[in-house]
């Protein structure tokens, strides 16, 4: 007759109870066994001590709020061994006000005297969110690298797994299965609601004992911690520096290159300036040139050709001649402007018409020679000499402003 299960399972818990006294323990037998656990609120961190020392010796219950406010410590003897574990608070997400997180983690390590030989890192099996990801990180940036040869991961509330086994749970979460990773794939299932299964609680304990053995019985320190905090610390002045001197260097380029961009603006305008005062000097020199030479030669011709000695004469053809050189001037600035803009126009890809720009000044020449002669037709008396000499004074007073 085959016997219950109930009474299967009774048989299976009492054989395991028996085997504690015989379970591997490495090369740590006479040296206390030190457990840190560390998780979030709910997490099921006391109720894992109560299940380990099969007492309760650390107060637990179900609450939305941390219960365990500080670090407590218990030892007592597992499996024939003396056990010490150190119950914490919720270091991360604790919502009591006059929590100092900093300061009790550092008494949580006190607690461990020469450190703890395993760090129990409890997760949640049921959900798993963006806060257990946020609590993983801070863990790592907090404890350092080093704590991970240290940690085992503890997935409680197996109790609330479905279909899924734990394997596969992890495996479908690309940042828990990475996490798991670099703890060297150590981790158990742990059922907190199934204290008379004693059988998970030798197995984990052969888990935290082959650590031990694997880590040849070393412990993670407060002055580990402390070393990660002055490194990390390190760390961020250094980056820190390396943003102000890339933001200095920034700085530094922009004005040199204001520096730069001002002095060339004033150098090219001091250049400008020159060689406007010098064109401007010259376009004077050559202008006073025309004006005098031509004013001269038509009050010397419209003397002669009147055959008068009298001094208005010569005013006369005087200014005549300087009028039309004037006025062939202005006629040479204007066809000079036009020529500017047909340049300006042209594409920057195309050559210059070269032969279009001869025209052009070419019509400019004329055009001031038509201005001369008619200035000298009107104002010299109808002599055609003085005409002439005016178109000429005309012609030559574009000439020179067009070049």
């Amino acid at each position: 007759m085959e016997r219950p299960a109930s009474l299967k399972k009774q048989e299976e818990n009492m054989m395991y109870q028996s085997f504690e006294n015989t379970v591997f323990r490495g090369e740590a037998d006479d040296e206390d066994l030190r457990l840190l656990l560390i998780g979030k609120t709910g997490s099921g961190k006391s109720t894992t001590g109560n299940l380990i020392f099969n007492d309760r010796v650390f107060e637990s219950e179900k609450s939305s709020s941390s219960v365990t406010r500080v670090c407590k410590s218990h030892t007592g003897s597992v499996h024939n061994r003396s056990v010490t574990v150190i119950d914490t608070p919720d270091f991360r997400f604790s919502t009591h006000t006059d929590f100092d997180s900093d300061s009790e983690l550092k008494r949580a390590l006190e607690l461990c005297s020469a450190g703890a030989h395993v760090i129990l890192l409890f997760l949640p099996l049921s959900t798993f969110t963006e806060q257990e990801m946020e609590f993983i990180s801070w863990f790592e940036q907090k404890f350092g690298a080093e704590a991970l040869r240290f940690t085992l991961v503890l997935f409680t509330h197996a109790d609330q797994r479905h279909m899924r086994s734990l394997g596969e749970m992890i495996r479908i979460n690309p940042q828990l299965s990475a996490f798991i990773e670099r703890c060297g794939q150590r981790y158990h299932e742990f059922n907190i609601k199934a204290p008379a299964n004693r059988r998970q609680v030798t197995e984990l304990m052969e888990k935290i004992d082959r650590l031990v053995s694997e880590n040849r019985n070393s412990c993670y320190t407060l002055e580990v911690m402390l070393e990660t905090e002055r490194r990390r610390e390190e760390e961020k002045r250094a980056e820190e520096e390396r943003r102000e001197r890339e933001h200095q260097m920034m700085l530094d380029t922009v004005r040199e290159e204001t520096e730069m961009r001002v002095r060339r603006e004033i150098d090219e305008e001091k250049a400008g300036k020159r060689e406007k005062d010098l064109f401007f000097k010259q376009i004077k020199l050559k202008y006073l040139c025309v004006f005098m030479v031509f004013a001269v030669v038509s009050g010397g011709v419209l003397v002669w050709r009147k055959d008068s000695s009298h001094g208005w004469m010569f005013t006369k053809g005087f200014f005549t001649g300087g009028s039309a050189s004037t006025a062939g001037v202005f006629t040479g600035v204007f066809w000079r402007l036009l020529c500017k803009s047909q340049l300006i126009r042209s594409s920057s890809h195309e050559r210059p018409n070269t032969v279009r720009q001869l025209l052009l000044k070419a019509a400019g020449v004329v055009c001031g020679l038509s201005a001369g002669a008619v200035i000298g037709h009107f104002l010299g008396g109808n002599e055609l000499p003085v005409t002439a000499l005016a178109g000429l004074a005309g012609a030559a007073g574009a000439f020179t402003a067009i070049q």
